[in-house]
């Protein structure tokens, strides 16, 4: 094999370090590895190097300061950065101290075979400028060009940038095809840009998403007659045609009157879905940082992708198991369940009118219905009992929140949903069960569902006493303000007049819950 160059490669973190230097050896480079910068300035004298991929962060000194180092040396050797920090502010004054690219952890062997070309190429054609380099005209031709690199750099960095923290944000299936056709088109300038899902049963495709082709969205093509965009899911990797033509998705034909670039969206080695993007603004080509950036898009689309397909799998799983507990819980008191149920649906409406964020409400609704499950631990001549419960007896059933924190241990509930569970008969003045909790040191999910759980015990018919009124309850929640509960809490409880209007439906079903 022909060796394409030499490469130094500067990183204290050994794994990365043998992992590049295997991946770019086997991709016909010589490679030259270094833990240390300084070490790596001396073999720099020593040996002719074609590029240098370095760390951003080490010991000593740093890659800043190498790079620092490397440009007053060797001006003309590319240099690439790593770092696992995502700062657009870092990797711009990186470029402007003269990185020839920048990438952050984690990476994938493509990008780094993608950047390690690109940057091969920036190295020859400095060399072939710094010879024709001869007078000032030349000079000027030099710095236009490290100039407009440099625009290109710092707007692909930004893009990335944006990629990434729109990203980071929870999003569900569809909205997360919405925001990657959004940033495709904004970053891109294009018209017109779509994600197609592949059924691999049916070898179709299906537009999920789009922007300028919302006739095509929601139909399902064979791959065999989608044109450009069948070829991406056929290659596995990116389409790039800077000529006109025309992709056949099925009896309709889709004019790409502009340039075409699709970009598969890969989980594993296996295709997913695909990004296309068509008629730049302006009916201007994509460049090599448009691909770049879309092929980076697509990788953080695929790894959101595996994370939310694990999430629902881990929500299946609990959603499961609270079923199985809901049941059991049916078995031994009716009551129970069915005051679950309600006491879930007062908390959730609080929360909202609190203007949680949508993961408290979804832990409200999945730990809310097994809130008192703790109670199967409860002995039924103490649970059923026909009449009100002496000291003993009351000390029993308080031993249901840590019996019922033991029992959803295995839930993976997180430690809001684990609060609903075994702290939600804490009080706000401290004097509450298990941990004696006080104030604000009581998680705010756990405050909310005890004047849920308050409201709907007071208002339900029970065989030793009668219920109270709506007016009645709610008088008794302001005397507890600041003392039982969170006053703060209850204000928007009484203020939202929360619960009153389901307390009629809920009288109609009450004897058959005695």
């Amino acid at each position: 094999m022909v060796l394409q160059g030499n490469i130094l490669v500067i990183d204290d973190d050994i794994p990365i370090q043998n992992l590049l230097h295997d991946f770019l050896s086997e991709s016909g480079y010589n490679v030259i590895t270094s833990s240390n910068p300084q070490t790596a300035l001396e073999k720099l004298k020593e040996t002719s190097v074609d590029l240098i991929i370095t760390d951003l962060m080490m010991p000593g000194m740093n890659g800043m300061d190498l790079l620092k180092a490397v440009r007053f040396c060797s001006p003309n050797i590319p240099v690439v950065m790593i770092t696992a920090y995502q700062s657009v502010d870092t990797a711009v004054k990186a470029t402007k101290e003269g990185a020839s690219d920048f990438i952050s952890k984690p990476f994938s062997l493509e990008q780094i075979k993608f950047v390690v070309k690109k940057a091969m190429e920036d190295g020859k054609l400095r060399k072939q400028q710094k010879r024709r380099s001869t007078d000032k005209t030349k000079e000027a031709e030099t710095i236009g060009f490290m100039s407009q690199n440099l625009q290109e750099k710092i707007r692909e960095l930004s893009a990335l940038y944006t990629i990434s923290e729109t990203l980071h944000y929870p999003l569900t299936m569809v909205e997360l095809f919405e925001k990657v056709v959004e940033l495709a088109s904004s970053i891109t300038e294009s018209e017109k840009a779509g994600v197609w899902l592949f059924d691999r049963e049916n070898k179709e495709l299906t537009l999920k998403a789009t922007k300028g082709m919302e006739m095509l969205l929601g139909r399902s093509f064979p791959v065999v007659d989608a044109g450009l965009v069948g070829e991406v899911f056929t290659e596995k990797r990116y389409c790039l045609s800077q000529d006109h033509k025309t992709c056949m998705c099925g009896t309709s034909r889709i004019d790409f009157k502009h340039p075409f670039l699709g970009v598969p969206i890969l989980i594993g080695k296996e295709i997913f879905a695909a990004l296309h993007l068509c008629q730049k603004i302006g009916g201007t080509h994509f460049s090599s940082n448009d691909v770049s950036i879309m092929t980076s898009l697509a990788e953080k689309a695929s790894i959101k992708i595996e994370n939310l397909a694990l999430y629902e799998q881990l929500i299946d799983n609990i959603m499961y198991s609270i079923s199985s507990l809901i049941k059991a819980t049916d078995a031994r008191d009716n009551y129970t369940m069915n005051h679950c149920k309600r006491v879930t649906m007062y908390a959730v409406k609080l929360a909202k009118a609190l203007r949680c964020s949508a993961d408290i409400i979804d832990t409200l609704n999945l730990a809310g219905p097994i809130h008192d499950v703790g109670k199967i631990g409860v002995r039924d001549n103490i649970l059923l009992k026909q009449g009100g419960l002496d000291k003993t007896e009351r000390d029993v059933m308080k031993t249901h929140a840590t019996i019922g924190d033991d029992i959803v241990m295995s839930l993976n509930l997180g430690p809001e949903g684990k609060a609903v569970v075994r702290n939600h008969h804490e009080r706000f003045d401290g004097d509450g069960y298990p941990d004696g909790l006080k104030g604000a040191a009581i998680p705010l999910i756990a405050r909310i569902f005890a004047i849920a759980d308050t409201y709907d015990a007071m208002t339900s018919n029970r065989p030793y006493r009668t219920a109270r009124s709506h007016e009645e309850t709610i008088a008794e929640l302001l005397r507890c303000r600041g003392t039982q509960y969170d006053g703060d809490v209850v204000d928007i409880f009484v203020k939202h007049d929360i619960c009153k209007e389901d307390l009629g439906s809920k009288m109609q079903n009450i004897k058959c819950e005695i």
